[in-house]
């Protein structure tokens, strides 16, 4: 998932919308339906994959590793108890 690591999440998913904007607009105004709508598509894919890295991948690993966290540091109070 981290195939972009030179500009952040939020950045990409503006960038992938803008360019999906832009490919539109272009379907609209030329003639070159073909390469327009293989871009319409490829930016489509990359927006949304990019909305649900934004939206639901990234807030549930700092999820997830706030519960490993917590259970490591209930582990450690379970181990000193039993010693």
């Amino acid at each position: 998932m981290n195939r972009f690591l030179a500009i952040s999440t939020q950045s990409q998913f503006w960038l992938f919308n803008t360019a999906l904007i832009l490919n539109i607009l272009g379907m609209v105004l030329t003639d070159m339906w073909l390469p327009m709508v293989v871009g319409a598509i490829v930016t489509t894919y990359l927006s949304v994959d990019a909305l649900v890295r934004l939206r639901y991948v990234i807030p549930m690993k700092k999820e997830i590793r706030d519960l490993r966290h917590e259970l490591e540091s209930v582990r450690k109070e379970v181990n000193e108890s039993y010693e």
